[in-house]
């Protein structure tokens, strides 16, 4: 039963950083910001919020600082939501897996095209009459 809680409060920690972060927020600094997952320790006195942004290192960078920033209002807006004695301390991590996975998508589209023009260029030329 506590891990089902712990999932359903999981749950509710990512669904609300998430709306804070996505609707709630005005800084200029954020950059195309996703939550993919997080990390609620078992005694609810830690969260891990696990983010990717879409863009340039800049762009990481810049998000990067408005979370941190944002990060106090963020920490109220889930206690709010949790109804727990506990409230966690979150942590903002850049999500290293998706952004790899990004780029590993880069390539594979990169080495679609090269094939593509690869195979254009090769194919034997038929003269029109």
């Amino acid at each position: 039963m506590r891990e089902v809680r712990l999932e359903k409060l999981t749950q509710l920690v990512h669904r609300r950083a998430s709306e804070v972060i996505v609707y709630e927020l005005n800084d200029p600094r954020l950059g195309f910001v996703t939550i993919s997952h997080v990390k609620l320790s078992g005694d609810l006195r830690h969260a891990v919020i696990y983010y990717s942004v879409v863009g340039t290192e800049g762009d990481r960078s810049k998000t990067e600082h408005a979370l941190e920033h944002a990060r106090g209002h963020v920490q109220s807006e889930i206690a709010r939501a949790m109804h727990t004695r506990l409230t966690p301390i979150i942590r903002f991590e850049y999500d290293e897996g998706v952004a790899g996975s990004i780029r590993v998508s880069q390539l594979l589209d990169e080495l679609r095209e090269e094939r593509g023009e690869q195979e254009e260029s090769s194919a034997p030329a038929t003269e029109e009459e």
